[in-house]
């Protein structure tokens, strides 16, 4: 019997603690995280992108892009700042998820955009996502 293979993450962006955060949590969902600079030997499942300024959202984006393919790619703003979600969201982004938050929400996130995971169905806001008009009864 084949063992199910782990799901990757790719992480651009952010410092050694982020890193280590972002393991740890993606490590409790059974997916492992793969750092820019490595050698990557799979294409990662989903890009999780670090962006502080929109200066460098583009070229990250474009790096994500690169190596996932047509992979997620979730950016993680460092609070909720709706002009950068905006931006990362039509740029490319899939989701957003502002940091502080709780890490549970992180978690369904990440579940909601991973390919064939049960939460994929779940379509996440992260506590980042700019509300919609329309969306309250």
């Amino acid at each position: 019997m084949e063992s199910p293979r782990t799901a990757r993450a790719f992480l651009l962006g952010g410092d050694a603690s982020l890193s280590s955060l972002l393991a740890d949590v993606l490590g409790e969902l059974g997916i492992a995280v793969e750092l820019d600079g490595g050698a990557l030997t799979v294409r990662p499942d989903l890009a999780l992108v670090h962006v502080e300024r929109g200066a460098s959202i583009q070229r990250l984006l474009w790096r994500a892009r690169e190596v996932t393919g047509d992979g997620p790619i979730i950016v993680l703003v460092p609070f909720a700042d709706e002009r950068l979600v905006q931006l990362a969201i039509r740029l490319g982004a899939r989701d957003c998820f502002a940091l502080g938050r709780p890490l549970d929400e992180l978690r369904r996130v990440l579940l909601a955009h991973l390919p064939g995971s049960q939460g994929s169905a779940f379509t996440s806001s992260g506590g980042a996502e700019p509300p919609t008009s329309g969306d309250d009864p």
